[in-house]
């Protein structure tokens, strides 16, 4: 039974756990949380030992993998400890936020020849994944454009995340948005980025944090993609994110709209009902639980993940560029 241990128990960690309970070769073996709230809740609630710094569980438990699903910024020290113990690795995108700590992140893992895959986990929803084999079988023949819209209500930032103001909706939200297009044009690069912010609302509410970013990323190949975020959309929206993305070939077209998941509740309030992902008879069914059985799979069956801390430091290097940009309001080298 592979062995895993689970960094930052908040509603990612509580859900990786839930989903290591369903998969019959790992379990979940011990927590870390910063928080000893968290850690005391996550104790009881799945009967394992908890820690609140990451070495000590890592210096305590014999552990053959673990999970890190702290905030955004704070990836490198689990990565970087739990590598240098020849220990596998899943991590929450993006990678980092820092090139630099990337670098060093992506420069352990493969020294240790440790599995690392970094959680793209839209790569293993189910519309990007049949968008993925209609690209792959030609049946829109070469990629010429990717535009695509990824926000999120004002819920997120204002009530969702503690730590909105230590992060932005481009690395909350592009990272999911950027991967799919170096994913859908597998061996094209992005060498440069232009990009603008808007810095108004969430100010005003005391979360020092952009509003919105927009930005154009050209490829080597001589092709452009679109990538537009916001994560102050009323919270009347009919589902708490509006995810859609457009993808031209030359000789055709593939749209997707995960917005709409088929269903449409009327009643007090207008919504979609988030079909993506509903448990059937018992089983989870999400996008995130078969990322994690991927994991899992790669440790057991002892194959590298597509998904690997390579993709994770290219698409740091993307999204820190259009960071760069929206301050220097120049065109940045990825």
């Amino acid at each position: 039974m592979i062995k895993i241990g689970i960094v930052g128990m908040g509603i990612r960690g509580n859900m990786f756990a839930d989903t290591l309970s369903q998969n019959p070769y790992a379990e979940l073996a011990a927590v870390s949380d910063a928080y000893e709230t968290t850690r005391n809740a996550s104790m009881d609630k799945y009967g394992v030992p908890g820690y609140l710094q990451v070495e000590d569980m890592l210096a305590s438990e014999a552990l053959d993998a673990i999970v890190i699903a702290t905030p955004d910024f704070l990836h490198k020290e689990p990565v970087m400890l739990a590598a240098r113990q020849g220990i596998h690795i899943m991590v929450e995108k993006p990678f980092s936020t820092s090139v630099e700590e990337a670098e060093d992140m992506y420069a352990e893992v493969e020294k240790a020849g440790i599995k690392c895959l970094v959680a793209f986990e839209n790569r293993w929803n189910s519309p990007f994944v049949a968008v993925k084999e209609a690209v792959q079988n030609g049946e829109i023949g070469n990629i010429l454009t990717i535009n695509t819209r990824l926000n999120d209500t004002i819920y997120v930032p204002t009530k969702m995340l503690k730590w909105a103001g230590e992060s932005t909706p481009g690395w909350f939200l592009f990272p999911h948005a950027t991967d799919i297009a170096l994913w859908l044009k597998s061996g094209v690069l992005p060498v440069s980025v232009y990009a603008v912010g808007t810095k108004k609302k969430l100010v005003a509410m005391g979360i020092d944090t952009y509003d919105s970013m927009q930005t154009i990323v050209s490829f080597d190949d001589g092709t452009h993609a679109t990538f537009t975020t916001s994560w102050v959309l009323p919270e009347s929206m009919p589902l708490i994110y509006d995810f859609k993305v457009e993808i031209i070939g030359e000789d055709g077209a593939l749209y997707v709209d995960l917005s709409d998941q088929m269903v449409r509740k009327g009643g007090s309030v207008y919504s979609h009902v988030h079909t993506l992902g509903t448990p059937i008879n018992g089983q989870y069914t999400a996008a995130p639980n078969y990322m994690l059985h991927s994991f899992v799979d790669h440790i057991r069956l002892d194959t590298m993940p597509e998904s690997g801390a390579a993709a994770g430091l290219l698409n740091t290097k993307l999204v820190h560029a259009i960071h760069r940009s929206v301050l220097s309001g120049q065109v940045e080298q990825v």
